[in-house]
């Protein structure tokens, strides 16, 4: 897993066996708040349900929001 990409609003872009997934990062009452971007998925897409069989894997969500985490505030404008 690895980021791949943040604009300007906070959100950051990971890649993961080429599966692209988006976490929003900001900044809240002096703490970083992380969630994942994606929260509606189509059923009837593939692709939708494996990035939310992703997000659902609390080791992938632990791993994801760290980096997501560590590359805000290094790269934060």
């Amino acid at each position: 897993m690895k980021v791949t990409y943040m604009d300007n609003n906070g959100s950051v872009c990971l890649e993961h066996k080429g599966m692209n997934v988006w976490i929003d990062v900001w900044e809240e009452d002096d703490d970083i708040r992380v969630e994942w971007n994606q929260y509606i998925f189509f059923l009837d897409n593939p692709i939708d349900l494996e990035i939310k069989a992703f997000q659902e894997n609390i080791d992938n969500a632990r791993e994801a929001f760290d980096l997501a985490t560590e590359y805000y505030i290094q790269h934060k404008q």
